[in-house]
């Protein structure tokens, strides 16, 4: 008899590969992230049931951490790119660490983006290059990132740790947990995935958007062609939908094909129709009041095309199921007033237009004037244009090389952001690789403007500044970060549409604000001691960080009161001798903020009374700082 306590994976040698394979041949439900549980492995051996634990859950090693990950404050900001070569605009780009970028993002995008779209590592053997455990240093931060020696944040192999899946759900568990936060109530968010982790983000986004939440999972291929091999060729992936709440709709395509094709004199307001269904089907459930004669263009028509007598025979019968006409007598008859049907040969025929179609309302049958839609359908993503093939084409057409392997064509994102989007809304992509999110809604946009729509969507791109292998083409053609691949396509992409709106780039880097540490009384400190470590402390300190520029103090005051990444900086705004900077939002919020060492209270009179001004405390004598607080908004550093 097998003896449990015995069972230690090193004292058996259970280790040993042949051994774990043959063991996993038999109980492959032991198994978890390549390591045996067993406690699972007694529960099968010996039906150990506890019925207290016997309920559905989805839990992993690290799955408490991640509550822990997502509850801590970041302590870096977010920096204006120096690049001079930007087109400033309402569009943002941002590299660095899409969880401290999130976080950083709650204030400002609360509820205000419409549609997410994220396409996070498949978790291959090299593609998983987020860690999440440096602390609340930027100088960790860089570490990590690879940073410090100028490279980008390089992929590791996840399979050899033997925590494979819990590694990746540790990293996509708090991202989505903070980008639900910044969905607005309709909004919607797509995933793409393939095969390895299907399951675990479904489950994911189950708990973290709900279960009932859930729109609906497009299969996508990858490639048409598979790959010459005896195994399984695998050419497709998934995008998995889930929406705010179960109420949402997602937007309908404008119902077109070759079919309408004929003219009447409603075509102006109605377009044109199509002849594609007779009056009568012979598969429907039957009923005897729609089994009726009609009398068009001096002549009889039967449902059918059966006589009187049969006609009859059939009403007397009343089957299940079998021809009559699909209108009561009483929308025929609307129908016919209206140009609705038309008569060819010895079958009736309904018209379909473009534009209109017979609605009823509670004084009867209208004709309902708009255009007619179609919606999505879980299969619209098998067709090639959807394809890897066609990205690597879209690359081509923007760098004249190959400079990235795995992004999606620009046809996908444009067919998801018209679903999940108006023309006003805010698109958010914290996965950005090679930029296609932005190349997508740039496009999107002028193609609403042929169609005299308003087309402007706006895009939040985040990108890590991954290191490009250095044996790639990207490395070879001076892209040493796939972040610096991604700003320079929203640049080409502007170039080569003339499009009319920029963007700003920023860098997540550390405050601009000192950081200082809680005193902490140890047990032998005496009162001068407290009071030595409190004249140390930040009271003598300067406020802000070593080399911060008034710029980025600005933007990060902005940032953490909710201004938009998208707000104007103003510099060098005079008034008599202050010179001062100010940050206007698209909501027409305004800060002023003047560091000059000396501020009296004329001041006032530049400052707008629905704005806020923005000084060192120092620079106030308390009578000024009283007097000023009754004229305007006054906030003090």
């Amino acid at each position: 008899m097998l003896n449990l306590e015995s069972l230690d994976i090193q004292k058996q040698n259970i280790d040993e590969l042949e051994k774990v394979e043959e063991l996993k041949n038999i109980f492959p439900e032991i198994f978890e992230d390549g390591k045996l549980n067993i406690e699972k492995f007694k529960n099968i051996l010996f039906d150990i049931k506890d019925e207290k634990t016997e309920h559905y859950s989805f839990n992993w090693n690290g799955k408490q951490d991640c509550y822990k990950i997502i509850k801590q404050k970041s302590n870096l900001t977010l920096k204006v790119d120096d690049d001079k070569t930007i087109s400033d605009g309402n569009n943002v780009f941002i590299e660095g660490d899409n969880l401290e970028v999130l976080k950083l993002l709650q204030t400002s995008y609360h509820k205000k983006i419409k549609m997410i779209y994220i396409d996070p590592p498949y978790n291959k053997d090299k593609d998983f290059v987020y860690s999440d455990t440096w602390g609340d240093t930027i100088t960790n931060y860089l570490i990590q990132t690879d940073q410090l020696s100028d490279e980008g944040y390089t992929s590791t192999k996840t399979s050899s740790s033997g925590r494979r899946h819990t590694n990746w759900l540790n990293m996509i568990y708090p991202r989505l947990w903070l980008s639900r936060n910044l969905l607005k109530d309709d909004g919607v968010i797509f995933v793409s995935i393939d095969d390895d982790e299907v399951h675990n983000l479904r489950k994911v986004m189950d708990e973290i958007y709900g279960e009932e939440n859930f729109v609906g999972q497009f299969p996508r291929i990858t490639k048409k062609a598979g790959k010459s091999s005896n195994e399984l060729a695998v050419n497709h992936d998934y995008i998995l939908a889930y929406s705010k709440n179960n109420e949402i709709l997602l937007n309908s395509f404008e119902h077109t094909d070759d079919n309408f094709k004929y003219s009447d004199e409603y075509e102006n307001e109605r377009g044109l129709y199509k002849l594609n269904q007779t009056l009568d089907y012979g598969s429907i459930q039957y009923s005897p009041s729609l089994d009726y004669e009609i009398e068009l263009d001096n002549k009889i028509f039967i449902p059918g095309n059966v006589t009187k007598e049969e006609m009859q025979e059939r009403q007397k019968r009343n089957p299940k199921s079998d021809f009559c006409w699909r209108w009561s007598k009483e929308l025929f008859k609307f129908g016919l007033e209206n140009g609705f049907v038309v008569a060819k040969g010895n079958r009736i025929y309904t018209k379909t237009y473009q534009n209109a179609t017979i609605s009823k309302g509670s004084n009867g049958y209208f004709v309902n004037l708009q255009p007619r839609t179609k919606s999505a359908t879980t299969l619209d993503l098998l067709e090639n244009k959807f394809s890897n093939d066609n990205s690597r084409k879209d690359l081509s057409k923007i760098f004249d090389k190959t400079v990235f392997d795995y992004s999606k064509p620009v046809d996908l994102i444009k067919y998801l952001v018209f679903l999940g989007t108006n023309e006003e809304d805010i698109i958010l992509d914290f996965f950005a690789g090679s930029g296609t999110t932005a190349h997508a809604v740039m496009e999107l946009n002028q193609d609403d403007e042929k169609d005299g729509k308003i087309g402007n969507r706006k895009y939040i791109l985040v990108q890590l500044p991954e290191a490009t292998e250095k044996n790639s083409e990207a490395f070879k053609n001076n892209y040493k970060k796939i972040s610096e691949i991604t700003k320079a396509r929203i640049k080409k992409v502007i170039e080569k549409l003339d499009y009319k709106d920029g963007f700003k780039s920023y860098k997540l880097d550390s405050s601009n604000f000192q950081v200082f540490k809680e005193l902490k009384k140890r047990p032998n400190d005496s009162f001068e001691d407290i009071v030595k470590m409190l004249k140390m402390s930040v009271f003598n300190k300067n406020i802000f960080a070593q080399n911060a520029k008034e710029i980025d103090i600005a933007y990060e005051v902005g940032l953490k009161n909710g201004f938009s990444l998208s707000a104007k900086v103003y510099e060098n705004v005079m008034f008599k001798h202050y010179n001062c900077i100010r940050l206007e939002d698209i909501d027409g919020r305004r800060f002023y903020f003047c560091f000059a060492d000396k501020i009296e209270l004329d001041i006032s009179e530049f400052i707008p009374k629905d704005a806020k001004l923005i000084c060192f405390d120092k620079a106030l004598d308390d009578s000024t700082k009283m007097n000023l607080k009754e004229k305007i908004d006054l906030e003090t550093l």
